[in-house]
């Protein structure tokens, strides 16, 4: 797989989700899915103006003149090898970025976002302030993988991390569904401990008793939450979805850029705990 299959395959994908979400009628057209397609096409487009650029620049920089010989130089790794130290490797610097993003402040400003969505569905997968595509790791670990000549381990690496995100923010509830076919509850009762599913994700969007948004990290690799400590299986399907007042849309995309000074003074940990 290269990228250029990526460039088609993942726009195609995502397409026929949110398209199986329309048809099973769950998105509001007078609630929030105008706005989250809005934002998520934002999003999308900020990954190709303001991140690739950005990403090469500096990457590009670093390898010119500090390892000016490295391109392609681990090309003949076995596939085997370079695609699970890839990927382990870059959800492990997301779980911390997320983790991070909502312990701290300014990080929270531009995750937030991410959580302001009323309604979870596939849109969400894209809805971000257009900064914070800078920070991802998946960007930064996919533009040296391509340089060092690990590209199909690279591409390997998005579409699973890629399949697991869109499963996990879609607004079917799957997970629940097949959970109650004879003998699979014992499995996913196993499964939920390693891999991140809808339920443990939806509480992580969610407000109610039932939600953990100071937890459920993970974007795919659930037993980093389960390993260090911020794990939270409800098992159940969540209240309702967002954070708790209004955001200037200006705001949640440009920030710091644009400062409406809509966000309560308080530290994130208070923030968030006050969406559970």
């Amino acid at each position: 797989m290269t990228r250029e299959t990526l460039g088609w395959l993942l726009p195609a994908l995502f397409g026929l989700m949110f398209l199986a979400e329309i048809i099973g009628g769950h998105h509001r057209w007078r609630g929030g899915s105008a706005k989250g397609i809005a934002f998520a096409l934002v999003g999308i487009a900020s990954h190709a103006v303001l991140a690739a650029p950005i990403v090469a620049l500096v990457l590009g920089f670093t390898f010119n003149h500090l390892f000016p010989n490295s391109a392609n130089s681990l090309a003949h790794t076995p596939f085997w090898l370079a695609f699970p130290i890839m990927f382990v490797g870059e959800e492990f610097l997301h779980y911390w970025l997320h983790r991070w993003s909502h312990e701290w402040r300014w990080l929270w400003r531009l995750h937030r976002t991410h959580h302001s969505a009323t309604e979870l569905s596939t849109l969400v997968l894209y809805r971000y302030n257009v900064f914070w595509t800078v920070l991802l790791p998946q960007a930064w670990v996919g533009a040296i993988a391509v340089h060092l000549g690990l590209v199909h381990a690279f591409a390997a690496s998005v579409m699973t991390t890629f399949l697991v995100n869109a499963l996990t923010h879609t607004a079917y509830r799957w997970d629940l569904a097949l959970r109650r076919l004879p003998g699979m509850n014992p499995v996913f009762n196993a499964l939920e401990k390693v891999i991140t599913l809808p339920d443990t994700h939806h509480a992580h969007h969610g407000l109610g008793k039932l939600a953990h948004a100071r937890g459920n990290y993970a974007v795919t690799i659930f037993l980093f939450d389960v390993l260090f400590g911020t794990a939270k299986i409800p098992r159940a399907r969540q209240e309702r979805f967002g954070l708790p007042g209004r955001f200037d849309w200006r705001e949640e995309l440009f920030w710091p850029i644009v400062r409406k000074g809509l966000l309560p003074k308080e530290q994130p940990a208070k923030a968030t705990a006050a969406a559970r």
